[in-house]
């Protein structure tokens, strides 16, 4: 029966709904594509109304819902003039006036005598009471003392909008009764009451009977209150909201634990320790590591020693040696005969992780190889031949490494830089390429626990926190943009010490929306590069999105090489980007930005052992309190793990490591800053809730999965 149910749940909206072609498309827009997503589409808020009200009583503004019979018919005789309709209802009558005629299945139907539902807000007009363009409720299920109000788009009303989900409720409802396993049914009778409560199925007085737990949720809602008569509605809705969220975060905990627990039963390699090989390295660097750096690698090496494959995520805030802790383990993988390799999401780095090993590794036997989108011809061909004889023991690239034609002798370390970079299928691609390999992810953006739960719950997690000795924290300032003009002639000492600056814009274009007055303190990357171009003429270059690739690496190779002192740019500036000369980083407009992406865009500088500075440019018309907030934390502190936290209690889960982009995760009724003490319920729940039916483990997962989360490996 699940199969069945399933099905249904997974089924477009207009298999059992009937729409029509264009609302389908109106739903796609919300992101509703079935009949789950549909039945977890989420009201925002909740409008009381006064049912049935004495109109003799109600006041202006109040929002009422009652039965009228149509008394008489104002047809207007000028187009200019409105519509009017006098009605009443058991207490008294009202004007019902329509500046636009109602459609024709509305209009149709307005005949003296006639009875109607309606709803809106009532107003006091020359001392009448009436209501402009009333909602008729043809769909007497809809006539709620409450109703759900809806995010919506264009083509689509809410009215319509509720229509629909009531309808796949009662379906819901009807095929939950065909189960017959109570586990089954008892889970989804809790998802079905839960729903309902949210939609405001039934009356309130029906809502606030008490709903049923299954066993396998008893230890998560344990703490949860009960709905029961009496409480507020909005204590009603929290609570429902609380259960499914509960049941959420258990099927995506399960989910990572059984990936977790098919990469423990694969047997991999053993590396032993290259103790001599690091050594050279880091005298070759005239490196000492930091005390985190050794810890990690000692964690890493701990995996290395162990015949089980390692599935690792590295994450280390920006600057903070991840590269070398990647190259240190690596060649203790190549000195036993396997090779490496590093894949980066960009050919500028790449090009910048190949010329860091070859430096290293000049005094070791190590061959290092590089293999982007740019290497063609008879260069690329020898690269392959050399990688499948295995002539290469490191191969740095780009996605060019997810090609069938390359192909590894003896493949057993894949370091992945930038994760959220790349498409799951083309992580596994790469896995696949190797001998049962090793797997280390790095992250240059600190995660919250909570996200690290759900994103990389499949994954041991090391942090690498702290950043090398010579490299001092960045001193962060704001300032106003009316004092611009100051910021562009001070860059002239940097350029004379040789030092280079970054200044970043966040438009390419004008907003267009804003006045005058601000319009023109919101300049756009073109404008800024040509003030600052105009002052330092043959210093400045610039960087945007709408610029080819080419175009990009070639601007960022110049200003890496000195040829370029000031560079104007967007955010598309790699993460990542090593340049020591590097020391100003002025970033306009800041107001606009997240914390966490002013944490990253400030990492591009103190890169060296100079001291760095960040500007962050304000605009004091558009300065609000959350922004203010954000500069204080940026003011106060470097540590990037701290303000990950503190930008996922301002911003919320669904916007940190750009997950709203990449589409990784994504949740329907958790909120990993509300839910973090029920998430670590279901974190600790995981290894017994995965013990149950097979099938019914797997509706589950399925059911409260938005992205396939198993294969985020």
């Amino acid at each position: 029966m699940l199969t069945i149910l399933e099905k249904f749940l997974f089924s477009s909206v207009k298999t059992f709904i009937n729409i029509r072609e264009d609302t389908v498309s109106a739903l796609k827009r919300l992101g509703i594509n079935n009949i789950r997503d549909l039945l977890f589409y989420l009201p925002v808020s909740y409008q009381n109304k006064i049912l049935s009200p004495n109109l003799t009583e109600v006041r202006d503004g109040d929002i009422i819902q009652t039965e009228i019979v149509v008394e008489s018919i104002n047809l207007p005789k000028k187009s200019s003039q409105p519509l009017k309709i006098t009605a009443s209802n058991d207490t008294g009558s009202l004007l019902l006036v329509f500046f636009h005629k109602p459609p024709p299945f509305i209009f149709n139907k307005l005949q003296v005598g006639t009875s109607h539902i309606i709803s809106g807000k009532v107003q006091f007009f020359d001392h009448y009471l009436q209501i402009a363009h009333p909602e008729f409720i043809v769909n007497p299920k809809l006539a709620k003392e409450i109703e759900p109000i809806y995010s919506l788009t264009y083509l689509l009303s809410n009215k319509k909008l509720y229509s629909y989900i009531i309808k796949a409720i009662e379906i819901f409802e009807e095929k939950c009764k065909s189960i017959e396993d109570k586990e089954v049914k008892d889970y989804l009778d809790i998802i079905l009451q839960n729903l309902q409560m949210l939609h405001v199925f039934h009356h309130c007085e029906e809502a606030c009977m008490p709903t049923k737990q299954s066993s396998n949720v008893k230890l998560i809602n344990a703490r949860l209150p009960q709905p029961l008569k009496g409480l507020r509605n909005d204590d009603l809705y929290t609570n429902a909201k609380k259960q499914l969220a509960a049941k959420e975060l258990i099927a995506n905990q399960i989910s990572l634990l059984n990936v977790r627990t098919q990469i423990s039963r694969r047997q991999g390699n053993i590396y032993p320790k290259a103790v001599s090989i690091q050594a050279n390295i880091l005298n070759e660097l005239g490196f000492e590591l930091t005390s985190y750096q050794k810890q990690v690698i000692e964690e890493i090496e701990c995996d290395q020693s162990d015949k089980i494959e390692m599935m690792r995520l590295l994450q280390g805030d920006v600057g903070s040696g991840k590269t070398l802790v990647a190259l240190l383990t690596m060649v203790n993988v190549v000195a036993t005969g396997f090779q490496a390799t590093l894949m980066a999401p960009t050919d500028l780095l790449a090009n910048q992780h190949y010329e860091f090993f070859v430096k290293a590794l000049k005094n070791t036997n190590i061959r290092v190889g590089l293999l982007t989108g740019k290497i063609l011809g008879a260069a690329r061909k020898n690269i392959m031949i050399q990688l499948d004889n295995g002539e290469i023991d490191i191969l740095v690239g780009t996605h060019a490494l997810f090609q069938e034609k390359v192909s590894f002798k003896k493949l057993g370390y894949i370091v992945i830089d930038e994760q959220h970079r790349f498409g799951v299928q083309q992580r596994l691609n790469l896995i696949n390429k190797g001998v049962n390999p090793d797997v280390l992810v790095m992250t240059a953006t600190p995660i919250p626990r909570s996200l690290a739960l759900t994103m990389f719950g499949d994954m041991t997690i090391s942090k690498l926190m702290g950043k090398p000795k010579s490299r001092l924290p960045i001193a962060t300032n704001t300032m106003s943009v009316n004092k611009i003009e100051h910021i562009i002639v001070a860059i002239n000492k940097k350029l004379i010490a040789g030092e280079r600056v970054y200044w970043i814009c966040p438009l390419i274009e004008q907003g267009g929306k804003e006045t005058p007055e601000e319009d023109s303190l919101l300049m756009d990357v073109m404008n800024r590069f040509n003030s600052i171009d105009n002052i330092y003429p043959g210093y400045t270059g610039i960087i945007h999105g709408k610029m080819k690739n080419e175009q990009k690496d070639q601007i960022m190779k110049q200003f890496k090489e000195g040829e370029i002192k000031i560079l104007v740019a967007t955010t598309v500036i790699e993460v990542g980007i090593d340049i020591p000369e590097a020391t100003l980083i002025i970033i306009e407009n800041a107001e606009q930005f997240g914390l966490a992406q002013l944490h990253q865009l400030r990492g591009r500088v103190g890169r060296g052992s100079l001291q760095s500075y960040c500007i962050l440019l304000y605009n004091p018309k558009r300065l609000r309190k959350v922004a203010r907030g954000r500069f204080e934390i940026m003011k106060q502190t470097n540590d990037g793990f701290y303000i990950a936290e503190q930008d996922l209690k301002l911003r919320g889960s669904g916007e940190i490591l750009g997950v709203k982009q990449s589409g990784e995760i994504a949740f329907f009724f958790a909120d990993l800053v509300d839910d973090y003490d029920l998430l670590l319920k279901a974190h600790k729940f995981a290894a017994i809730g995965s013990k149950g039916n097979v099938n019914f483990v797997n509706f589950q997962i399925k059911l409260f999965a938005k992205s396939q989360v198993s294969e985020l490996v």
